[in-house]
């Protein structure tokens, strides 16, 4: 059953469809520009069976209020403030069309409000060939000052907007209809590259996929939604005490004393705790401490939970969920900072985990290192080489070489080498180091690389056995 509601957000009246269990996740539905709430009726439920879909009449739309003021900014604000009103702090949010830009607006304003992202068909945000709109005769469901206002911003859109697919942190379903939907399908093909986590799917029946093909869109969105994030994981472990986010880097604790914390103080008070959870099976444990890096970054107590908990009494982790985790985030087009840095600090600068840790993200699959290559293998080398500066010459000496076969690899290679020879734990062979060296190809103006050579050359291991031969080599003339 079907419940219609309506409430007053920014001083204008929304009104919203609700269906399905009232203890099902969130999902929001926002419609397409001159398209209201009803439009969803055909996938509205089979998307209710286990979920609590909302669908939402945006402004100058269907039955809710006609304020004159209209940008696809405020279209933004009030879904925010739509979530507020209902007390969602979260939602799978789905967007067609126009709905699909307000979408990736909100997405990318406030992206601790959206766990996954759907944009169907939804124009990119590049300008296109502006066409004047043509008013149809009669009663319109829809304000038309509203189409006016915001085709002008479809077609020349603010470049902030643009600039801001690479702050969207929710996993991103892009649903193109193929070559007969107006929408040029290349733009969406370069939308889904920018958005840091995101896949593109081609149902091939034009603009209106869930109305032509609803049973392929329900399939593809409920099969997208069925996989939960682990930063996911961790925002509802962190809920059951009371910690929701409320900015970039703010949080909530609702435990009195209620106050709000910094990302620092979070990682500080629960940082080190996921391991301690007896309510969590071992998998669970290391979902949320995967999860926990990927919302709170590299903090010791954060990063070095997993290390400790793989070498303490109730280890080893599991190696698939453990090193996939890894190799996942560092194949994704989406920086992982908190990886690479544990990586560094806490495994590959620990000579007991150093081996097995690099063998796991890199070494095991060095044969595949070739010329033509996969991008994500290529970004999971390249953020793998540079920081294996601690790593035993011998345990990846073979994978530098392979890398050596891509010229893409060339630079990551160098600053390998150069980390090698700088860490305080490096470890590096002299001769065969330079013979590697020799082979790349880089600009000749690359920092340190006469430098580099010279000492290599010289026979020297690491910078910190002896000093001075670097200061002599790097300095000007030398």
């Amino acid at each position: 059953m079907t419940e219609h509601h309506t409430l007053t957000v920014n001083g204008v009246r929304l009104a919203y469809q609700v269906a399905g269990p009232a203890g099902g996740e969130p999902l929001l539905l926002l419609p397409a520009l001159g398209e209201s709430a009803d439009d969803w009726a055909l996938v509205r439920d089979v998307l209710a069976r286990d979920r609590r879909v909302y669908a939402l009449d945006l402004r100058g739309h269907g039955r809710s209020g006609r304020p004159g003021a209209y940008s696809l900014e405020l279209m933004r604000d009030d879904v925010l403030g739509f979530l507020d009103a209902v007390g969602l702090d979260r939602v799978d949010l789905v967007g067609h069309s126009m709905g699909g830009v307000v979408a990736l607006l909100v997405a990318q304003h406030s992206p601790w409000r959206v766990v996954r992202l759907v944009l169907e068909d939804a124009p990119a945000p590049f300008p296109r060939e502006p066409r004047v709109p043509v008013r149809p005769e009669g009663e319109l469901a829809f304000d038309w000052a509203m189409v006016i206002a915001v085709r002008a911003q479809l077609d020349r859109p603010d470049p902030s907007w643009r600039e801001g697919l690479s702050l969207i942190t929710a996993p991103t379903l892009v649903v193109a209809g193929g070559p007969d939907s107006h929408v040029p399908q290349e733009a969406l093909a370069e939308l889904a590259r920018r958005v840091p986590d995101a896949r593109l799917t081609t149902i091939p029946v034009g603009h209106l996929v869930h109305a032509a093909a609803p049973e392929e869109f329900t399939g593809a969105v409920a099969a997208f939604l069925a996989d939960v994030p682990d930063g996911e994981t961790a925002r509802r472990w962190l809920a059951e005490d009371g910690i929701t986010q409320t900015g970039p880097d703010t949080w909530y604790d609702a435990e009195p004393p209620a106050e709000t914390l910094t990302g620092e103080d979070l990682c500080n008070g629960l940082g080190s705790m996921a391991f301690t959870d007896e309510g969590l099976d071992l998998a669970g444990r290391l979902r949320v401490a995967l999860g926990l890096m990927d919302l709170l970054g590299g903090h010791f107590l954060v990063t070095g939970q997993i290390h400790s908990a793989h070498r303490g009494p109730g280890g080893p982790l599991p190696a698939g969920l453990l090193w996939g985790g890894y190799r996942r985030r560092l194949e994704a087009v989406r920086e992982y900072p908190a990886i690479a840095e544990s990586l560094w600090y806490d495994w590959f600068e620990v000579w007991e985990t150093s081996e097995e840790a690099f063998a796991e993200v890199l070494g095991n699959d060095r044969d595949r290192l070739l010329p033509g290559a996969p991008q994500p293998l290529l970004r999971r080398a390249r953020r793998v080489l540079e920081v294996s500066g601690p790593v035993p010459w011998g345990a990846k000496a073979a994978t530098y070489e392979a890398a050596a076969r891509v010229p893409e690899l060339h630079p990551a290679v160098f600053r390998a080498l150069r980390a090698s020879y700088h860490d305080v734990y490096g470890q590096l062979e002299p001769e065969p180091a330079l013979a590697l060296l020799e082979r790349l190809e880089l600009h000749a103006r690359t920092e340190h690389l006469p430098a580099l050579r010279r000492v290599l050359a010289a026979g020297h291991r690491n910078h910190y056995r002896s000093p001075e031969a670097w200061r002599a080599e790097a300095a000007p003339g030398g």
